[in-house]
């Protein structure tokens, strides 16, 4: 037996309304990883600053952005880039 229109007025609405708790929910996340990183970073270029602190912070935001992309080919790029950069210095001198 087919819902009448107004049930299915109700359940579009609820489906909706799911939808959107869903979609709040992950930008609230995404928000909290993205002040998390930039704290990181804050901290890396100022109270924890070795000499290498630059470098700190950008491999730290390289790695939020493969931890966070969605388009895993530039997640892959990055990490290459990485890898190849670090096999040329060594920072741990």
């Amino acid at each position: 037996m087919r819902p009448n229109i107004a049930e299915e007025i109700l359940i579009d609405w609820e489906n909706e309304a799911l939808f959107h708790k869903m979609r709040a929910e992950q930008t609230e996340s995404s928000n909290s990883s993205l002040l998390s990183l930039v704290i990181n970073v804050i901290e890396l270029l100022t109270w924890r600053d070795k000499g290498n602190g630059q470098v700190e912070a950008i491999k730290a935001m390289r790695q939020w952005l493969i931890d966070h992309e969605e388009a895993p080919p530039l997640a892959e790029l990055i990490q290459m880039d990485t890898n190849r950069r670090s096999s040329k210095r060594n920072w741990n001198k």
